[in-house]
C-alpha cells in the first residue's frame, strides 16, 4: 500500500509540473546592447493555447525590484502586452542617451519577462501561476567587438584548497554553463550551476569534489557562453 501511494504521489507531481511550463518562448538567452544602436529588439512567442498577458521591465541586478522601483537607463515598449496563442510580440529596448555608462567595459542589467495566464471563470479550483523569465542584458560600448573565443581564452585560473579562482582581464562579462576540474569534480559560484566573471575582476568558484585524486590537478575545463548563447569549450592550465 505504501508503494502504491508513493507511485500515485509521483504521478500527480509529474502532471502538476507539466502544467507549469511557460507559454512564452523568448528568441534568445541574452540581450547584447551595443552603445551605438538606437534600439535592440527581443522577440516573444506565445506557444500556449491561451492568450497571455506579458509584463516586461529591466533591473540593475535586484531580482526583487518592482518594475516601478527599477532605476535603469532603459525603456521597453510595450511594457505590458497581450499575446494571442501562436502569435508573437516584439519588445523594443531603448537606452536613455542622458545616462553616463562605462565606456571601457560592459555593464550588466537584467530583463524580466513576466507572463500571466488567463483566469478561469468556471472552475473555482483552477490554479493560475505567473511565470517569470530573467535574462542578462549586456550594455556594450561600441569600441568593443563581439565576445570571441580569443577573449574567452584570456581568463586565467588558480586553485586554492577547495576554491577555484578565475581572473578575467577583459572588458567583457564571461558566463559559464559549467566549470570542471578533471579528476576532482565540478565548481560553481554560490547560487548558480556555473557562474560569471565580471570585467577586470576575479570570481571564486567553490569546488564540489566527486572523487579523491591522488595527484594534483593541472587543468580546468569550462563551457563558456558566447553572444549567441552557444557553448564554447575550453581547457585552461591551472596555477596555484
Amino acid at each position: 500500500m505504501e508503494r502504491y501511494w508513493l507511485g500515485f504521489l509521483f504521478l500527480i507531481l509529474g502532471l502538476f509540473s507539466s502544467c507549469l511550463n511557460a507559454g512564452i518562448v523568448i528568441s534568445g538567452t541574452r540581450v547584447i546592447y551595443p552603445s551605438n544602436k538606437k534600439e535592440v529588439t527581443l522577440k516573444l512567442e506565445n506557444k500556449s493555447r491561451f492568450p497571455l498577458l506579458v509584463q516586461s521591465w529591466i533591473d540593475a541586478g535586484d531580482a526583487n525590484a518592482l518594475p516601478e522601483d527599477s532605476d535603469v537607463p532603459f525603456t521597453i515598449m510595450p511594457p505590458v502586452s497581450r499575446v494571442e496563442p501562436n502569435k508573437a510580440q516584439t519588445l523594443r529596448i531603448t537606452a536613455a542617451p542622458t545616462r553616463n555608462l562605462a565606456t571601457d567595459r560592459e555593464t550588466l542589467y537584467w530583463i524580466n519577462v513576466l507572463e500571466v495566464p488567463p483566469q478561469s471563470k468556471g472552475d473555482k479550483n483552477y490554479l493560475s501561476i505567473a511565470y517569470r523569465n530573467r535574462l542578462k542584458v549586456f550594455y556594450r560600448p561600441a569600441a568593443l567587438q563581439g565576445l570571441s573565443t580569443e577573449v574567452i581564452a584570456k581568463v586565467t585560473w588558480r586553485l586554492q584548497g577547495e576554491k577555484l579562482i578565475g581572473n578575467n582581464p577583459t572588458p567583457y562579462y564571461i558566463s559559464y554553463a559549467s566549470v570542471r576540474v578533471p579528476g576532482i569534480g565540478i565548481a560553481a559560484v554560490a547560487g548558480s550551476e556555473g557562474g560569471m566573471i565580471a570585467p577586470f575582476s576575479e570570481q571564486t568558484f567553490q569546488v564540489k569534489r566527486s572523487r579523491t585524486n591522488a595527484g594534483l590537478p593541472n587543468t580546468v575545463m569550462v563551457n563558456a557562453v558566447n553572444d549567441y548563447g552557444s557553448f564554447v569549450e575550453k581547457t585552461y592550465s591551472l596555477s596555484r
